[in-house]
């Protein structure tokens, strides 16, 4: 058997395969978009964006990397980071500001994760701190280092320290700013980041971060924190990731 083969056609193959699923998935994002941008922009950019975003988004589809399809945790966050880029890309004719269109994202990551129902939410914080997902995270992270996938995120587990947090995961190598700088997209890399606080905060999940990979640093350093209270990621200057000493 091939294995170069295989896995160039799975990577062609997968998205084809999945598209109506993954199309249904970033409707439920753009419909929190809608309602950010109604808002903000009125019923004619918002339309705009919408129709805009579709296009961009099947468009990115078309060379999203494959990271391991329905059987890696990763294959999500890419798809995730590509609604994340057609939704920058689709607001950019507006003229706003990469502060404007980096506050808008957020606040549409914010919208997309208070919207998810509460029995989901319930479900999401009792697995996220269990022995199962730990386990689960352990052999994930343990499995990107052989780098099977180049495009992928890359890192080690970290464990408890028994006193500041249950446990972590600090990423080396981040697959979000992989595809970012493949589609010429850096400037909203560390807007984008942000969303991660949108999403745990949305859930109750504790989460606290120290430093990116898209402000320059070396890891992102993730760190899962029973009864915590997760901050608002906005405005950046507010999080420790983004504090000068």
């Amino acid at each position: 058997m091939n294995t170069e083969i295989d896995y160039v056609d799975n990577s062609k193959r997968y998205y084809i395969d999945n598209k109506e699923k993954i199309i249904k998935q970033f409707n439920s994002l753009i419909k929190a978009a809608k309602n950010v941008d109604l808002a903000i922009y009125g019923e004619l950019n918002a339309d705009f964006i919408e129709k805009q975003a579709r296009i961009e988004f099947e468009d990115i589809l078309s060379r999203l990397p494959y990271v391991g399809g329905d059987k890696s945790p990763f294959t999500s966050l890419m798809i995730q980071s590509a609604g994340t880029i057609a939704l920058y890309r689709a607001t950019k004719s507006l003229n706003l500001s990469e502060r404007e269109i980096g506050k808008m994202i957020y606040e549409i990551a914010e919208s997309y994760a208070q919207s998810i129902s509460s029995v989901k939410k319930w479900i999401y914080r009792r697995a996220i701190f269990s022995k199962k997902m730990k386990n689960y995270w352990r052999e994930w992270l343990k499995e990107s280092r052989k780098r099977v996938y180049l495009e992928n995120w890359t890192g080690d587990f970290i464990e408890s320290d028994g006193k500041t947090f249950d446990y972590g995961i600090n990423f080396t190598e981040c697959g979000w700013m992989k595809l970012i700088h493949n589609e010429g997209a850096e400037e909203i890399a560390p807007y984008a980041c942000l969303c991660d606080y949108a999403r745990m905060r949305a859930v109750g999940v504790g989460f606290k971060r120290t430093k990116t990979i898209a402000a320059g640093a070396n890891i992102c350093d993730f760190r899962f924190i029973q009864n915590y209270q997760t901050p608002r990621g906005w405005p950046p200057e507010s999080l420790e990731e983004n504090k000068t000493s």
